[in-house]
């Protein structure tokens, strides 16, 4: 019995690590998780281990149990004992193992992962099982008995394939994300691209890429990376298009981002003062948008006089608007030929995407080229382009292509594939949830002298944490809000901050983790942004801890 039981045990683990690889290593599925820190667990920079996902190390080891505590049955003396052994090596091993990463959620990560829990549970009594073999030696068995004995483990081998097929499956579908809602291959024709939208790359590439995007939303500075590696790779391959997507309701500063981009447009610097508007997102101001038009050399009279006008305005409500007609409510989202992704996508993913659409669109010569576009003027289809290569600087340039039908005008009637990025990315949804109170120095100073002991809770990257922080304060990063909500008490109150060293800097983050807190059931009046941020706190003569 004892035997059968630490089978069906590894088997059991064998499965929930199965599961966690699949996951790991397909970061657009989401985490089935029966807690709230999977993700963040996944997310950590302990998810991997020499390069390689820590669930392939469950993996080995569940499986070389299995195996081990099957053939056991099957073998005599001396070699039962040696197998008898290696489990509790194996076991022991993986008992010790599980201890360490348990620490890293509990006092590293603050974020505990069901699966992972179940797995330090499975291999703990797997241990605990074996540690009688070694001090009992194996009594001689009967031919009969040994017989049961196999035949038992068939068993539990048989009943984990019957029960574990099924629910493998049944949880990859549930861990798919609703798909985004978008309109008509004919909406996508007349709204995805315009003539004057901002393209990188070959205006007549047989690939289109749309980026949808907002300048303050802090997702769509991690999917900017990516992309901005997509551009360096395939530019000469794609024509890549951006679109201005501010949700002005909930980042007040993205609408003037957008703005002054394509103010820096006119002048032939959209896509440096781009990386500008994304590595530089929580000082969105005014002022900050000029002085990054002066750090790039723009005619800085001429861009005040655009910025100050609005003159491009009703261009970036209009790529709102298309964006709501083609059913899009958050950023940031991506279209890849006949495929959405929403949110942020790993390179390596998003790279295997353009290559799949590449070699679905092969490099026609002149001459064929030449034959189609007869063609295409009767059908209204767009020809494959000519084999010819742009160089690199005029991809490095910012010229303005028209709206490309190669990439969409054949897709019939078919619906667009989505594919959910590995971070939600940022909603319209948002605005109309409630929003947390903000406070100043001297409001948090009367709390304090009030007797009041609020929990700070810090929510920029560890790396600016580790720089300076209020005493006492925890870490908790926006990105990881969602996942960690859980580790936070109710009864207590909670204050929100950043560095504040500008106003747009507790817009994107501080007050996005606050409704998030709020969404999940905390007491309005004990949740709190502090607006003035650390360094508030630091002119009010504070200690800072370093």
């Amino acid at each position: 019995m004892r035997k059968a039981l630490s089978l069906a045990l590894s088997l059991l683990g064998l499965f929930d690590s199965l599961y966690l690889l699949w996951v790991y290593t397909s970061p657009t599925r989401p985490l089935v998780c029966l807690g709230s820190g999977c993700d963040a667990v996944r997310a950590s920079a302990y998810s991997h281990l020499w390069g390689a996902p820590i669930p392939i190390f469950g993996v080995a080891a569940y499986a070389a149990l299995a195996l081990l505590l099957f053939a056991e049955a099957l073998l005599p003396g001396l070699l039962a004992r040696a197998t008898q052994y290696l489990v509790i090596l194996i076991a022991s091993g993986g008992f010790c193992f599980s201890l360490y990463l348990s620490y890293l959620e509990a006092r590293v990560i603050h974020a505990w992962c069901a699966w992972c829990v179940v797995s330090a549970l499975t291999i703990t009594t797997i241990f605990l099982l074996s540690l009688p073999d070694a001090w009992r030696q194996p009594a001689p068995t009967e031919p009969a008995a040994k017989w049961r004995a196999v035949q038992s483990r068939f068993a539990v081998f048989a009943l984990a394939l019957v029960v574990g097929i099924p629910a493998f499956i049944w949880l990859s579908r549930h861990g798919e994300a609703p798909p985004v809602q978008t309109a008509s291959p004919q909406a996508l024709l007349e709204r995805l691209v315009r003539q004057d939208s901002p393209v990188w790359g070959d205006p007549q590439a047989p690939v289109t890429v749309v980026e949808f995007g907002d300048f303050e939303c802090p997702v769509c500075g991690q999917a900017e990376e990516v992309a901005r590696e997509i551009r360096a790779k395939y530019g000469d391959r794609i024509k890549f298009v951006f679109r201005q997507f501010p949700l002005s309701a909930i980042h007040p500063w993205a609408e003037k981002a957008a703005e002054a981009s394509l103010c820096a447009q006119e002048q032939g610097k959209f896509w440096p003062m781009t990386d500008k508007l994304y590595m530089n997102q929580t000082d969105l101001s005014v002022d900050a948008l000029k002085r990054y038009a002066g750090e790039l050399g723009l005619d800085m009279s001429r861009f005040n006089t655009c910025l100050a006008s609005g003159a491009m305005a009703a261009r970036v409500q209009r790529d709102v608007d298309d964006a709501h007609a083609l059913g899009l409510d958050r950023t940031p989202l991506f279209f890849v030929d006949r495929k959405m992704v929403a949110g942020a996508l790993p390179f390596k993913e998003f790279a295997q995407l353009i290559d799949q659409e590449l070699a679905a669109h092969p490099v026609q010569t002149a001459e064929t080229t030449g034959t189609q576009v007869n063609t295409a003027v009767q059908t209204g289809k767009s020809p494959v382009r000519p084999d010819i290569r742009k160089t690199a600087a005029t991809t490095a340039q910012d010229p303005v292509g028209g709206a490309s039908e190669s990439a969409f005008g054949q897709s019939g009637g078919s619906i667009f594939q989505t594919i959910q990025g590995s971070s939600a990315g940022c909603s319209e949804a948002e605005a109309a949830q409630r929003q947390p109170p903000m406070i100043h120095t001297q409001d948090l100073q009367q709390l304090l002298a009030g007797g009041a002991k609020p929990l700070f809770v810090d929510v920029r990257s560890p790396k600016e944490f580790a720089a300076g922080h209020i005493p006492d304060a925890l870490n908790i990063p926006v990105d990881n809000m969602q996942q960690r909500w859980g580790t936070l008490p109710k009864n207590r109150t909670i204050v929100l901050y950043e560095s504040g060293r500008s106003t747009g800097d507790i817009c994107a983050a501080s007050r996005a983790s606050g409704r998030t807190l709020l969404t999940h059931g905390f007491p309005f009046e004990h949740v709190k942004v502090y607006q003035d941020g650390l360094e508030g706190w630091e002119k009010a003569g504070l200690s800072v801890q370093r």
